[in-house]
């Protein structure tokens, strides 16, 4: 009888996951298009256009390669995984992650192919993991913003700059003494049931994996760049190249609820794009695609991965 109650309770979960996340792509695309506006889509589908789509949906592979890849390498000292186990990780991660804000939840998609006695140090190498992403963001976002600092309106330029310098001196200053933050997390009442013994991350580690995601940001930045010019959005390719990273940098630092998250993507690159000329929809396209292909395509598969498996939801305490 448990374990039928067991499999009940895991079917329902991957069917609310699975009806929650269409859900909210189908809402985030009827509130974002009219049928008016789904002509300048068409417009978009020429020859050449549909050949720098399809680039950036090949990228989408060595985006998340180095993602898994890094996942992998990172999480090796605590369970050794496959590849392939790596990257249904990372990418169920990417669905359940839809369904929190600022995709705070995608730690409970990819911990799931760990023992239950290693999810609780894999949960902490996940946040440490984006900690690296997002320093890598906001180094080359505070880069674009003061070489292109034309692209924000001036009263906002300094408190923008301020608040994203004060975070990258905090996420450093995390990062450098990330091991003495986790041995003082594990002496608190609420996590002192949890198993981190012999968690501790080296240095050659961290700077392993901050140049892994430097490289992947050059991709996910590519990827942008092919679509915005399949979107028509022309000018200097260093502007264009500026008010990436000044939107990644704003996407990545601004808090956002799941199924206002197009919208908010949108208006940010039609605020930072709209000076070189283009057209708003084109732009909000261009960003609604990228959300598409980087998100929606790794969701769906990730969903795939999570029914097609079977979890052991069991305790990640100490025994």
């Amino acid at each position: 009888m448990a374990s039928i109650s067991k499999n009940t309770l895991s079917t329902f979960v991957k069917a609310f996951i699975g009806l929650a996340c269409l859900a909210l792509i189908g809402q985030r695309l009827y509130q974002s298009y009219s049928a008016e506006n789904l002509n300048s889509v068409k417009e978009i589908f020429t020859f050449y256009n549909s050949f720098l789509i399809l680039l950036t949906i090949l990228l989408l592979f060595l985006n998340w390669g180095i993602e898994v890849f890094k996942w992998q390498l990172f999480t090796k000292s605590i369970e050794r995984i496959s590849f392939a186990k790596a990257w249904k990780s990372v990418w169920m991660g990417v669905c359940i992650g839809n369904l929190t804000p600022g995709r705070l939840g995608e730690f409970a998609g990819r911990v799931l192919f760990f023992k239950p006695e290693h999810r609780a140090k894999a949960t902490t190498l996940h946040f440490v993991s984006g900690i690296v992403q997002l320093v890598v963001t906001i180094v080359m976002g505070c880069v674009g913003l003061l070489c292109f600092s034309g692209m924000i309106d001036a009263k906002y330029f300094n408190p923008i700059l301020i608040a994203e310098g004060v975070l990258l001196i905090l996420f450093i200053v995390l990062l450098w003494r990330i091991n003495k933050v986790i041995a003082w997390l594990k002496a608190t009442n609420f996590l002192k049931k949890y198993d981190f013994s012999h968690l501790e991350i080296e240095r050659i580690m961290l700077l392993k994996m901050l140049f892994l995601s430097t490289i992947r940001y050059l991709v996910f930045a590519l990827q942008f760049y092919l679509l915005l010019a399949a979107c028509g959005v022309q000018g200097n390719v260093y502007h264009i190249a500026g008010a990436i990273t000044i939107t990644y940098l704003l996407l990545s630092t601004i808090p956002m609820i799941s199924f206002i998250e197009v919208a908010i993507r949108a208006f940010v690159v039609v605020l930072l794009f709209g000076g070189l000329g283009s057209n708003d929809w084109k732009l909000s396209i261009a960003a609604t695609l990228l959300w598409l292909i980087n998100i929606v395509i790794p969701s769906v598969f990730g969903y795939v991965f999570l029914v097609r498996n079977k979890f052991t939801f069991g305790k990640n305490k100490k025994l």
